[in-house]
């Protein structure tokens, strides 16, 4: 009983964490660049699993104990979203090559010389010194790991291209401002989130991947609302199941309880 218990509060937490990661998936329904997450459940060996060397004892609580369920990993999805079509000028989106399992990102730093981390979001503007960054801030990156300088002369028209170069067009010809850094990897197990929408390669072998940028474009986030929606009510019936068991045995628990202390009293 006291078993089926701990069983039954397993199965809730599992299905509150879940809840929780979906809660932050519909969230960033409209987060550019967004990657939803997936909670990853694994089973809880039994007992006889946790002390091989009595595997094959004959011992009818240990043969008939199931390990239950408990939350391993939280995995997220690099799948890519909906391009959307803006027209601003350094709006600029990835499409990752087709037929590959690479994933592109480009490449910010909150600070010069901090930390370069790797995001999807590629809403940029410049600042009043006309240096490219994030609506967070953050410096975008060129191929060498460089800020990026887009002041343009006058009367120019500032175009991005495929391999993410940024040119000002005007009568004199086109003038290369700067180049957008692109890097790609097939580890992407390894791209942890920190955060700002931001992830870093914990361990990611990175290469450089000048291709496939769409200027004019905003990659949009990749949570499907419907999906997610049907996952949370999913989780919260699962969730209230495992409560009304747990609900169902303490009360037998303090019957039997009870019924034990009446006889012996």
């Amino acid at each position: 009983m006291i078993y089926g218990m701990y069983l039954s509060t397993m199965g809730a937490l599992v299905q509150s964490q879940r809840h929780a990661t979906i809660s932050n998936n519909l969230a960033n329904t409209n987060t550019n660049g967004y990657k939803p997450d997936w909670s990853i459940f694994k089973e809880v060996p039994v007992e006889n699993a946790f002390h091989p060397e009595r595997m094959y004892e004959w011992d009818k609580i240990l043969m008939n104990t199931g390990g239950g369920v408990w939350n391993d990993t939280t995995h997220t999805n690099l799948k890519a979203g909906p391009l959307e079509f803006t027209g601003n000028t350094f709006d600029v989106a990835l499409q990752d090559e087709p037929n590959s399992n690479m994933f592109s990102f480009f490449m910010v730093r909150p600070e010069a010389g901090g930390e370069t981390f790797f995001t999807r979001d590629g809403h940029f503007v410049p600042d009043s010194a006309g240096i490219l960054r994030t609506m967070a801030g953050d410096l975008v990156l060129s191929p060498t790991g460089e800020p990026i300088n887009v002041v343009a002369p006058r009367n120019s028209a500032i175009t991005v291209r495929e391999d993410g170069a940024i040119y000002a067009n005007n009568e004199d010809g086109n003038i290369l401002l700067g180049q957008i850094g692109v890097m790609r990897t097939a580890d992407y197990d390894l791209m942890v989130k920190t955060g700002e929408n931001r992830f870093i390669a914990d361990g990611a072998q990175m290469e450089n991947f000048q291709a496939y940028v769409q200027g004019g474009y905003l990659e949009k986030s990749a949570t499907h609302a419907i999906e997610e929606m049907t996952s949370m009510i999913e989780a919260s019936r699962i969730y209230e199941t495992n409560m009304r068991f747990l609900t169902i045995q303490d009360e037998q628990l303090g019957n039997a309880v009870r019924r034990i202390a009446q006889r012996t009293s």
